[in-house]
């Protein structure tokens, strides 16, 4: 697949490029931030943490917007699911999922979203699932295997699970609802409104859970590491990532930005291993091979079957 490099408003070939690597970097810095942050932060906290403050950044630049529309009318209960889903259910289990497994497993996992999506829109939708779909889920969730038993066979044998791949998981099921429910039942607001939404409303939602958080551990000393993480991740991660990728949505379609996530657990390897000392293992390149390879037999689609949709 070629990307259209020449854009109308001007940005460019090289422009296109840049953003299109950029943005799923930024989301690979979301997971290398979180595994850095783990027992330092505890995850519920670093949850609040993270919607509080992309939720201050945001407001200054939505809120004429907000002045002048409001929410658009968009039903109240539409919001609230959109925002568990989205801003507490896909969020603070990743930030769990940090204090026991890797970054780049993390990551392994994440690239499932596209196949769980079209589960999704299967079960709820009725949605077609094609077979070369089917080919491309059953191929990726080998590859999750892999990395979810470390290549162990006899950890597989045994259903010896980390509990941060479970944790991992259910973040991306809850990431993939959200994104199903997007597409099939989107909402009347500018993207960034969208996302200070989903922002402050995380944010309120974990707050009661973070102050139980503190009931039960107490309170985190809020340190210079910590503060920086939080502004760091409200940063990359709240507004960073989100603003790149739609950006490389409004240049090339929403088809060809999601190719870009699927560099995610390249980067979160690498860095992983290069930033945080985690160690790479042979695993890890054929559960990568397996779940990219999944992915584009999912995703991809003949040429006069692309032309009659």
């Amino acid at each position: 697949m070629r990307l259209p490099f020449a854009t109308t408003d001007g940005t460019g070939r090289w422009g296109v490029v840049f953003l299109f690597l950029c943005a799923p970097l930024l989301f690979a810095a979301n997971m290398l931030g979180a595994r850095w942050l783990s027992g330092t932060v505890p995850p519920l906290t670093l949850a609040t943490g993270r919607w509080a403050v992309a939720a201050l950044l945001l407001l200054p630049v939505v809120w004429p917007a907000l002045r002048r529309n409001g929410l658009g009318g968009v039903p109240l209960p539409q919001l609230l699911l959109l925002v568990m889903l989205g801003g507490v259910l896909s969020v603070a289990p990743q930030y769990g999922a940090a204090s026991y497994t890797s970054a780049g497993n993390i990551a392994l996992l994440a690239a499932l979203t596209p196949l769980m999506v079209a589960i999704i829109e299967r079960v709820v939708w009725g949605v077609a699932l094609r077979p070369a779909m089917l080919a491309g889920i059953a191929c990726a969730f080998c590859g999750i295997a892999i990395a979810t038993f470390r290549g162990d066979v006899q950890a597989l044998l045994r259903l010896e699970v980390n509990p941060g791949d479970v944790l991992m998981l259910f973040a991306i099921l809850a990431w993939s609802g959200y994104t199903a429910l997007l597409r099939h039942r989107p909402v009347a607001l500018p993207p960034l409104v969208l996302l200070w939404v989903v922002a402050a409303g995380g944010a309120l939602c974990l707050l009661p859970l973070a102050l139980l958080e503190w009931g039960n551990a107490g309170m985190p000393p809020l340190s210079g590491r910590a503060m920086g993480g939080m502004l760091f991740l409200g940063l990359i991660a709240g507004v960073g990532a989100y603003g790149v990728y739609g950006r490389v949505v409004s240049l090339v379609g929403a088809a060809r930005a999601s190719m870009s996530m699927y560099l995610v657990p390249a980067y979160a390897l690498g860095l992983g291993s290069l930033l945080l000392g985690e160690s790479l293992q042979p695993y890890h390149a054929v559960s990568m091979a397996l779940v990219l390879s999944g992915v584009a037999i999912g995703t991809f689609q003949p040429r006069a079957a692309a032309r009659a949709r």
